[in-house]
């Protein structure tokens, strides 16, 4: 049950309030009712409450004083204000400070449950992204424990479950008891009590928004449920590779090994055109040995071979969305690695002359893309040049790379939406740019030295 505190200087109001409203039908129980602002900041120091209906005109701080003081601490805190003044300056305020409506005396008890049901549901909103958020994280940690007990309260009594993850836009939805979360932009794993049906997998694949789906072919236990997401969002990225393979159950990452192996030796071995040959035959035939994350796996191997020192990592892929993103298609992805080693190889060392409108130009991009797909390489196009090019400039006038610089951005526009709106980790992490939301959870706990959940128990 939601606990709900009434303030009101009037013993009849408080008292009617508390005698008109079904609060077991409505799952509430009020938690107590008191006479003064001071009172109120006091008990939900000593006590948890989830909503507030609260008298604007009351002794020492007023309603509208004790919003003020709580629209920062307690974003959580649904508030239903009361008054006998029909003013329009105090709605106006109230909304300012986040309370949920407004209403006046005498009471129309029907509006206040109406309210109520509102506050209700915002707090089950707060409380399933807050599990969501405790689900990423276990299995970001892998944490078994925690992992089962959110799977036996989902009905899943033997710890096992099938895994499947969706790439594109729109949630899927199961006949049985499952479990959702968001793994990144357009991105959802779902953990499934039975197994999906083939005629429902079908189905789901030909949902025009569905980029990808990856899932297990038999049921996963607690402690391969991360190892299986991890193996399924690279199946849901599989059309990348062969954009017929849109529904992925299976896939062989050995094929790939022999590839990566020669070709390492070759950027070893600093045998660049060798390497552009190879490539190039792949393009042509062999390209369908790789998943996504293969191709993750040589895009970042051939940026940071000797040719790319300069880049000091500003090309690394992060995630595999990105690795789409910027590409395509694996195809794509093979002709502009050529392109990258050609320009790499022709490119003298750059003179470091930046006029000061292209900086101003580069750093707008920036601020305006940042949020999105931005890449070293969308970067550089943008402003005509190539990209170990660009990435050495921009080390030159700000000291840092430019993958850092991004992330500062991102982080601290994250942080900013965490203490400032009521949207979910999963939406603030993709809002600005993060296209993997595990890879959001370890960028924050670096920034900020604290889990996700820590932060959010402090706000």
């Amino acid at each position: 049950m939601y606990r709900v505190l009434i303030a009101d200087d009037e013993p009849s109001v408080a008292g009617s309030l508390k005698e008109s409203i079904a609060w077991q039908e409505l799952g509430l129980e009020v938690a107590g009712i008191l006479e003064n602002g001071k009172e109120v900041l006091a008990f939900l120091e000593r006590e948890p409450v989830d909503i507030l209906i609260l008298d604007i005109r009351m002794p020492g701080l007023n309603g509208l004083e004790v919003c003020e003081r709580l629209h920062e601490t307690r974003e959580k805190l649904q508030i239903i204000l009361i008054s006998g003044y029909a003013e329009f300056s105090y709605a106006e305020r109230a909304i300012r400070y986040g309370v949920l409506g407004y209403c006046l005396k005498p009471l129309e008890y029907d509006k206040v449950t109406q309210l109520l049901l509102k506050a209700e549901k915002n707090c089950e909103k707060w409380n399933r992204e807050a599990q969501e958020v405790d689900l990423l994280e276990a299995v970001d940690r892998n944490d078994t424990q925690a992992l089962r007990e959110k799977m036996r309260l989902a009905q899943m009594e033997e710890g096992r479950a099938w895994v499947l993850v969706s790439t594109g836009g729109g949630k899927l939805s199961f006949e049985s008891p499952f479990l959702m979360l968001e793994l990144g932009r357009e991105q959802y794993g779902y953990l499934c009590r039975e197994p999906v049906s083939p005629v429902s997998l079908e189905c789901m694949r030909q949902k025009e928004e569905i980029l990808g789906i990856g899932y297990t072919k038999e049921a996963v236990c607690a402690e391969e449920i991360s190892r299986a997401f991890k193996d399924c969002q690279t199946k849901a990225f599989q059309y990348f590779v062969n954009p017929r393979e849109r529904l992925c159950g299976e896939l062989d990452a050995m094929r790939a090994v022999p590839h990566l192996e020669g070709l390492q030796e070759l950027i070893t071995k600093k045998k660049w055109d060798s390497v552009i040959e190879t490539l190039q035959k792949l393009e042509k035939d062999g390209f369908e040995d790789f998943t996504i994350r293969s191709a993750l796996k040589l895009c970042n191997m051939i940026h940071n071979g000797n040719l790319f020192l300069g880049a000091e990592n500003d090309d690394y892929v992060y995630s595999l969305r990105q690795l789409a993103a910027d590409y395509g298609n694996i195809r794509r992805m093979f002709a502009g690695l050529c392109q990258d080693i050609e320009e790499a190889k022709n490119q003298q060392k750059p003179s470091m002359e930046y006029t000061n409108t292209a900086f101003l130009e580069l750093m707008e991009y920036i601020e305006d893309h940042y949020k999105s797909d931005i890449s070293l390489t969308s970067a550089a196009q943008h402003c005509h040049m190539s990209a170990n090019y660009l990435s050495q400039l921009f080390k030159k006038e700000t000291g840092m790379t430019f993958v850092h610089y991004v992330t500062q951005l991102r982080m601290e526009e994250a942080l900013r939406l965490l203490r400032t709106t009521k949207k979910s980790a999963a939406e603030i992490s993709a809002m600005v740019g993060f296209n993997d939301y595990f890879y959001f959870l370890k960028t924050f706990k670096k920034y900020t030295g604290k889990t996700l959940s820590q932060y959010r128990a402090e706000l």
